[in-house]
């Protein structure tokens, strides 16, 4: 027994229906269209062409990647020179920049009084702890030279190298003039 309402009546009593509502055309701009002939015939050249890619030799394209890996080996191994020899440089500074303190501290102090050594280095028997230790280890006939210089990881010199010239550069490395 429950109904709904009659519904209302369209419009006014006395006055004509409402009408519907009449479709608006809007107007819609002319895009390019496919053409579908030409696109068919695209996609049937590309069918063709890769039913044709079973019959590429295997031994060409293999020697083609091969030897587009081995240029980009050696351009790797190019990279990897370089980037050792900035290391190296970056090595060698830093351990000059750490020096340049010691070497100034070390030229400044009297005779007597002792030197400075690079952090890291360990002090082993024979190595001067003065300015004037490093001035008489060339008495030593050069045992005490090249105990300093192995513990101060100082390059070889050359076979012909006399101690005084291990002595100097012992010297000049830790800046004791």
């Amino acid at each position: 027994m429950n109904q709904l309402p009659p519904a209302p009546p369209a419009g006014q009593p006395g006055q004509p229906p409402i009408p519907p509502p009449q479709p608006v055309a809007i107007p819609v701009p002319m895009l390019p269209q496919p053409d579908f002939i030409r696109l068919s015939q695209g996609l049937l050249t590309v069918a063709q062409e890769i039913a044709l890619v079973p019959n590429v030799p295997l031994q060409g394209i293999f020697n083609v990647i091969m030897a587009s890996l081995n240029r980009i080996e050696g351009e790797v191994a190019q990279v990897a020179a370089g980037l050792r020899a900035v290391e190296h440089w970056l090595d060698r500074n830093n351990i000059e920049l750490t020096l340049v303190p010691i070497q100034i501290f070390n030229a400044s102090v009297n005779s007597s009084t002792n030197i400075m050594y690079p952090p890291g280095i360990h002090i082993v028997p024979g190595m001067p702890l003065t300015r004037m230790e490093i001035h008489t280890l060339m008495g030593t006939a050069g045992a005490n030279c090249q105990v300093t210089a192995a513990a101060l990881g100082l390059p070889n010199l050359p076979v012909t190298a006399t101690v005084m010239q291990r002595h100097q550069q012992i010297i000049e490395y830790l800046g004791a003039y």
